[in-house]
């Protein structure tokens, strides 16, 4: 039950990034994405997101199951996208910054940043997975 709730949170915020995007791109005039521009930018960025990829699985299974309770585990994953969104910022922003989609990952991280700070003071994230 816990996977399935957390599979649903996950969903409802990339939607709402989604939405958000789209929006964005009509009100800053910036068209779609290059769909054949690669994922990763340069060998910097394709190795550092698997490096923070590595470091966030090696924590999750080591830190988490022996220093924090299980309360702050749905959290951990929304602190890796906040992370992972922060790294693409700044790649994007480093490296391809005329194509402006550097503003859609920092908006992204911000809106994570925001959801974190919203499911830590309201605590609707413990009383959804019961914790």
């Amino acid at each position: 039950m816990f996977f399935w709730k957390l599979v649903i949170v996950v969903l409802i915020v990339i939607a709402i990034m989604t939405f958000i995007e789209m929006g964005l791109r009509k009100v800053l005039k910036i068209g779609k994405r290059d769909k054949t521009r690669p994922r990763y930018l340069n060998k910097v960025h394709k190795w550092g997101e698997i490096g923070l990829l590595i470091a966030f699985f090696f924590s999750y299974f080591v830190v988490i199951n022996y220093y924090f309770e299980e309360e702050f585990m749905p959290l951990w994953i929304v602190y890796f996208f906040l992370v992972m969104q922060i790294f693409r910022t700044i790649m994007e922003w480093i490296y391809a910054r005329e194509q402006k989609e550097y503003i859609f990952q920092l908006l992204a991280a911000i809106f994570l940043l925001v959801f974190i700070l919203f499911a830590t003071y309201t605590n609707w994230i413990d009383k959804l997975f019961g914790l």
